[in-house]
């Protein structure tokens, strides 16, 4: 019992950890300037320039802009939440073991260690994730797709393009639990095993832009847009649940 006692602790302290770490990046999210982003906004900006070519610069309002692209990078560009979805995938993924063996320094070494790999895994994964949206709105912005989708402005098209990419990177990065669910506790995690895949990225969609906004009162200042999102997302949802159904009747057949 002093094992299972342990093992209990470092694991409510690692999920203790992941939790403050969430809330704080959300907080610091929901009142910081585009100066305060300086550390998400100035990588991607020399990745945007990087993979397109457009030279991007700071302006007095602290805000990246390439004005031969006309695109400027303002705050709700930041990738915040898929941050902050894609950390928690991989603090799943990255949750450590505890042995019987081990002193409490290691412990506590090995899973600083472990929360700041996580940390900045989903930075670097927000930055391509944010880089591959950017660049493919560009290309909206360039072909007029918003006039030919059924009336979609272009920040609807923005947002739809940010769901069609985040929902499959998360995605994928739930196939590094592979490992991680051989070793689960519960056996219903086993039983997810083959749907995660569809189910956790979503899960973690709606409880980040819907649950998360509703909580904080967020979401009752702009209701219209609010319910805009929702009803983008279920769109979004019923088509990837199509997707699997299809997919799922292929491989049966």
């Amino acid at each position: 019992m002093p094992f299972v006692a342990r093992v209990w602790h470092w694991q409510s302290l690692w999920w203790i950890t992941v939790t403050a770490f969430t809330v704080l990046l959300k907080h610091h999210y929901s009142i910081a300037t585009a100066a305060d982003l300086e550390w998400i906004f100035q990588p991607l900006a020399i990745l945007l320039e990087l993979f397109t070519g457009h030279i991007f610069q700071q302006d007095n309002y602290s805000e990246w802009v390439s004005y031969n692209a006309n695109i400027r990078l303002v705050k709700a560009c930041a990738g915040i939440n898929f941050m902050i979805m894609s950390f928690l995938v991989y603090a799943w993924v990255f949750r450590p073991d505890s042995k019987e063996n081990t002193g409490c320094l290691t412990q506590f070494i090995g899973q600083f260690l472990l929360i700041s790999a996580a940390i900045i895994a989903a930075w670097a994964t927000c930055l391509l994730a944010n880089s591959l949206r950017i660049i493919i709105a560009m290309e909206a912005a360039d072909q007029h797709w918003e006039i030919a989708i059924m009336g979609i402005d272009s920040k609807q098209l923005h947002r739809l393009i940010g769901m069609f990419i985040y929902i499959p990177l998360l995605s994928l990065q739930m196939t590094l639990c592979h490992c991680s669910i051989s070793r689960a506790v519960y056996p219903a995690i086993k039983e997810l095993h083959h749907n995660r895949l569809f189910y956790v990225p979503l899960f973690l969609y709606f409880i980040i832009t819907v649950f998360v906004p509703i909580m904080t009162g967020n979401a009752f200042y702009k209701p219209d847009q609010f319910m805009e999102h929702v009803l983008h997302l279920l769109g979004v949802t019923l088509l990837f649940a199509i997707i699997l159904k299809l997919k799922r009747y292929l491989l049966s057949s």
